[in-house]
């Protein structure tokens, strides 16, 4: 039942969304009736019933000395959400902070598929402020693999004022590409097959190197380590003032 797997994904979840849709559809029910609808026991059906009122999502009425439940407007599954996003929000720089601090060991993590690649480049839009730059080499053509991703993913690295400079390797798309160096943000020195024969794409910046392989096997990895950070960025500045 999709409402029950929507319902599942922003916390009312199992028995709980059981009480919630049975307490909607019967709009004003007692304890005992909820639990009759939803075959469960009256003690559990309480506790729910408690959790959902804290939550704004059921109020309670009393008439002849008997007990009611009636749901609030389904809106209020907006208001909850958005003040538990805009809860999220007041703490993330914070959370950012802890996440991007320097590990003591590198630390590791893999990409797989198409997906996991994109999800792998959002990181440095993540990481990256406003005038910060990524050090790149591209070895392989990135547009022929994801090409509306890398489109939209270069347009929001120009909105946020990230600067790149980058070693690529000589490709029958290369000119039209640095024609918009200036406008996207970018530097950028071509080497010729023989000079670069790399054929995947990493990326160096916030204590971070990220490594896509693309073709059969699409993949990636971040690995995050000040040390390997400092020895990377060096590499890269001795190649770029030799060019």
């Amino acid at each position: 039942m999709k409402i029950k797997e929507i319902l599942n994904q922003v916390g009312i979840e199992g028995k709980k969304a059981d009480v919630y849709l049975a307490c909607l559809e019967m709009s004003k029910a007692t304890a005992y009736l909820l639990a009759k609808k939803t075959g469960l026991k009256r003690p559990t059906t309480y506790d729910i019933i408690n959790q959902l009122m804290k939550e704004g999502l059921v109020y309670k009425s009393i008439k002849n000395n008997k007990k009611y439940y009636s749901p609030a407007d389904p809106e209020a599954l907006l208001k909850k959400n958005k003040e538990r996003e805009e809860k999220i929000k007041s703490i993330m720089s914070d959370l950012q902070n802890l996440y991007n601090s320097p590990k003591i060991k590198p630390f590791i993590r893999y990409f797989e598929g198409e997906d996991g690649i994109k999800e792998m480049y959002e990181d440095s839009l993540r990481s990256c402020k406003k005038g910060d730059e990524i050090l790149a080499y591209v070895g392989v053509d990135v547009l022929s693999y994801l090409p509306k991703y890398a489109d939209d993913y270069v347009r929001r690295r120009v909105e946020k004022n990230i600067h790149l400079r980058g070693l690529y390797k000589q490709n029958e798309k290369i000119k039209n590409y640095i024609a918009k160096n200036v406008e996207q943000l970018r530097k950028s020195k071509i080497l010729t097959p023989e000079d670069f024969p790399i054929s995947n794409e990493t990326n160096i910046y916030k204590n971070k190197i990220a490594i896509a392989s693309y073709g059969r096997e699409m993949f990636g990895m971040i690995i995050e380590s000040e040390e390997i950070y400092k020895s990377q960025k060096a590499i890269f500045e001795l190649i770029w003032k030799l060019l």
